[in-house]
């Protein structure tokens, strides 16, 4: 495995039980090494002759059922290895705190190369039910065109004969497929299933270039190209019979919202909004904002993060105005040499400069982009007082991607009728049910939504929505 790989462990003792009885199942969290957090999902079983094996996930390495070695336990503690190779071995020595309770920790120290670690765990519980058969449906490939660009999709309603409501789902930034797939939660998927049940069509498309959809050659498509996009998928439901042309709507998740709400603003074939996780604040706002977190999840000092924000600032006006990318590679380089320090000798002595050099090469291109140069621009409260018909806003209270409370502060500032605004407690960016919030967990979190996001839409559509 050419990445670094790293991993958990834990431990606990209790008179009723041996340690292994309870080390038994799986236990999910992170491991925080060189200021990257990855998340890890670790399983243990017992063999028939009551040994101890086990292996480990790290998803965002694509990297799974990864057998542990030499696991030994005393106590109060538990010891076990990640043999790579015979060069590379992972050491890990967890603890256990407040064990058998629902706040029961691993938290631990690893070591692989010299570079020294920590990770924390907590007993994963999946309280997944067997899935549901599939209720019937009509479900029909499509492709849709805009201009040169064709878009594929899936487009589905109940299996009866009629005209239906229909939903159009836009995905958020970054190149997703039709089902916005991260780390093998379909969450359009999973929505698409939800409307079908409540009597709605749905259509959802692969992003440009990618899957079954095309894109021009060396171009960065922007939000706008986007909102181009879902106005064809309007047109082309207006073509069809089995469609109720009065009642077509949009969801829009993180960026995807900005798409429905220029989308919106402009056509009046939108008929209602359903933004999940939608910004209201401007994008170079956001980005500020995003980093701000980020860096006080790594206990960053104040003096570091308001460092950062004032040069992010700097290469927000070289990509309006100066256009002098010399100095962004400067300003880049200087961070990526500050971060350097932090690590101990041996680490950073064994990271090539050219390697430094190329990241940072890699940036500046995607700051100079199409797409980067539109965003950071874009303030979505100006389409929104445009958009006439109901507009949902849902949140997640731990989102970190989206804060909510940023962004609500700006629509209650608006003072719109047409806009409702709910928040989802303990969900993420993705809404699933989270602890932190943070990033890392999107990868072992149980990949379903959290209820009462459906719950709170089908409350919200019976009464706008109109039969």
């Amino acid at each position: 495995m050419k990445k670094l790989i790293i991993i958990l462990s834990f431990l606990s003792y209790f008179q009723s039980f041996s340690l292994s009885d309870y080390l038994v199942g799986c236990w999910v969290g992170k491991i925080d090494v060189l200021q990257q957090e990855l998340a890890i999902k670790i399983c243990f079983e017992l063999d028939s002759n009551l040994n101890i094996s086990g292996t480990i996930d790290i998803p965002q390495q694509n990297a799974f059922k990864l057998p542990l070695s030499n696991i030994k336990t005393t106590q109060d503690s538990i010891k076990f290895d990640l043999i790579v190779n015979v060069m590379n071995i992972a050491r890990f020595v967890g603890k256990i705190y407040y064990p058998f309770s629902d706040t029961t920790q691993i938290i631990g120290k690893f070591s692989q190369f010299g570079v020294v670690g920590k990770f924390e765990l907590e007993k994963f519980i999946d309280y997944d039910i067997e899935d549901e058969p599939e209720e019937a449906k009509y479900q029909e490939e499509v492709e849709i065109h805009n201009g040169e660009i064709k878009l594929s999709g899936t487009f589905e309603r109940p299996e009866t004969e009629n005209k239906y409501p229909a939903i159009i789902f836009i995905t958020g930034s970054g190149f997703q497929n039709r089902d916005e797939e991260i780390f093998g939660f379909k969450i359009f998927k999973n929505l698409s299933k939800e409307f079908l049940k409540m009597g709605f069509a749905t259509l959802r498309c692969d992003d440009r270039g990618v899957g079954g959809s095309t894109t021009t050659p060396n171009t960065s498509p922007t939000t706008f190209d986007f909102a181009s996009d879902v106005q064809q998928m309007i047109n082309y439901l207006k073509t069809r019979n089995d469609i109720d042309t009065n009642r077509i709507g949009l969801l829009g998740h993180s960026e995807g919202a900005i798409v429905s709400l220029i989308v919106a603003a402009r056509s009046r074939d939108v008929k209602f909004i359903i933004n999940l996780a939608g910004p209201t604040i401007r994008g170079d706002s956001l980005i500020l904002e995003q980093i701000r977190i980020q860096m006080k999840n790594q206990n960053a000092s104040d003096s570091i993060i308001q460092q950062t924000l004032k040069d992010q600032n700097e290469l927000y006006h070289i990509i309006r105005y100066s256009k002098d990318f010399t100095r962004a590679k400067e300003i880049l380089y200087n961070q990526a040499k500050k971060q350097m320090e932090m690590y101990p000798d041996e680490v950073s002595s064994k990271i090539p400069k050219t390697l430094i050099e190329k990241n940072v090469q890699l940036q500046v291109e995607s700051m100079r982009s199409d797409w980067f140069t539109t965003f950071i621009d874009i303030d979505p409260l100006e389409y929104l007082k445009k958009v006439t018909c109901p507009v949902l806003y849902i949140f997640g209270e731990k989102d970190q991607q989206v804060p909510p409370r940023i962004n609500i502060q700006r629509l209650q500032k608006l003072k719109k009728k047409n806009i409702e605004v709910k928040i989802i407690p303990q969900a993420n960016h993705l809404f699933q049910k989270s602890k932190t919030g943070q990033m890392y967990e999107y990868a072992i979190l149980p990949k379903r939504l959290v209820p009462e996001l459906m719950q709170s839409i089908a409350r919200w559509l019976r009464t706008k929505i109109s039969k």
